[in-house]
């Protein structure tokens, strides 16, 4: 499809006649082509129908051109902002902040007996009994435990989310293709009614210079300028598409690692760490049920014992990776609910209406 330059004349001559007219006299069939050439045969097939199937001259034919596609784009918009608003992953960020929380009141300095100071000694201030911070240790790990299987159902969560977003990115791709081919049809239409008819148009109205076959000329004009403005509604509706895929992606990816992260704290290391206080807990009842003053020295030596030693370095170390561990889950959750705002941002933004620039 190409335009006949031959036939262009100067417009001067004719009075009233629409500026546009020979703006798309000297359109290209590059645009129509670019976009034609993108789709599958099967699409192609279909662009080609859906442009025989366009009436110009009828306003509901033009307005009609891939509305269904540009409504499933509405649709999936109003599905992502639901997966967005409604998906607080149940709290992770409380969740995190609330273990962080309780495992720093767990010292296991704690555990080690102490000699009264001098001014407890004086004011009668005692430090907590040694079964006061075993069963608070013990509150503690009920604790952690009970935060852990409710990361644990977040785990779940998240999951089931990854799997949603697959879905969403596989109608989204979809929608992207649909628009493709309306607009595609749109392009090939608009390039074939200015080769054809405006030409036959203009030939008429610069033959007879009559106002009615002026006006007609302009009417025909005003049509492919509401068809120009249709395709760019299309587009505009295909750009968004274009921009939610890798967003749904990133969220994708960023739910993923999350639920990775939350499964190397449950399974590994809260179990560790219970485990590990466990083993002081029970290494600390004999010094707690001693009864006498030989059995006590004997106790405390064992505390100086290196291997209880290396058991309160063991902890301390488990502590401060499960510790780290949650850092980094909280960092991830917090980029992750940023990235969520700014696709809702972006999805509510394609709600509003476009017009030409």
């Amino acid at each position: 499809m190409t335009a006949n330059r031959d036939a262009i004349v100067p417009l001067q001559s004719l009075p009233g006649v629409s500026p546009l007219v020979e703006n798309y006299l000297q359109s290209s069939t590059a645009e129509a082509m670019a976009t034609y050439e993108t789709l599958t045969p099967l699409a192609q097939s279909r662009a080609l129908l859906y442009a025989s199937q366009i009436d110009l001259t009828n306003f509901e034919s033009v307005l009609t051109l891939g509305q269904d596609s540009q409504c499933a784009v509405s649709q999936f918009a109003d599905r992502m902002l639901a997966q967005v608003k409604d998906r607080d992953v149940t709290k992770i960020g409380q969740m995190l902040d609330s273990l962080m929380q309780t495992l720093d009141r767990v010292d296991p300095a704690a555990l080690e007996p102490k000699k009264p100071s001098f001014f407890k000694k004086m004011f009668g201030k005692t430090s907590p009994s040694v079964k006061q911070t075993l069963t608070e240790f013990e509150r503690i790990s009920i604790q952690v435990e009970r935060i852990g299987v409710q990361l644990e159902r977040a785990q779940l969560q998240l999951i089931r989310d990854v799997e949603l977003l697959e879905q969403l990115y596989s109608h989204n791709r979809g929608f992207f293709e649909e628009l493709a081919t309306a607009i595609a049809a749109g392009q090939m239409k608009k390039q074939q009614a200015i080769e054809i008819e405006l030409a036959k148009k203009l030939d008429i109205a610069q033959s007879t210079k009559q106002p009615l076959a002026i006006q007609q000329l302009n009417d025909f004009v005003a049509q492919l300028e509401r068809l120009d403005q249709r395709i760019y509604d299309l587009q505009v509706s295909q750009q968004v598409a274009l921009q939610t895929a890798p967003q749904i992606r990133m969220i994708q990816q960023a739910n993923q690692t999350l639920a990775e992260k939350i499964e190397f704290s449950i399974v590994t290391l809260i179990p560790l760490w219970k485990n590990q206080l466990a083993m002081m807990l029970s290494m600390n009842m004999d010094q707690h049920y001693a009864q006498l003053e030989e059995r006590l020295t004997r106790t405390n030596e064992r505390f100086t014992n290196p291997s209880f030693e290396q058991q309160v370095s063991k902890f301390k170390e488990t502590q401060h990776e499960l510790k780290m561990a949650i850092q980094d889950v909280f960092a991830l959750h917090t980029a992750t609910e940023q990235e969520k705002q700014h696709l809702q941002h972006d999805v509510a933004e394609m709600k509003r209406p476009k017009t030409m620039e």
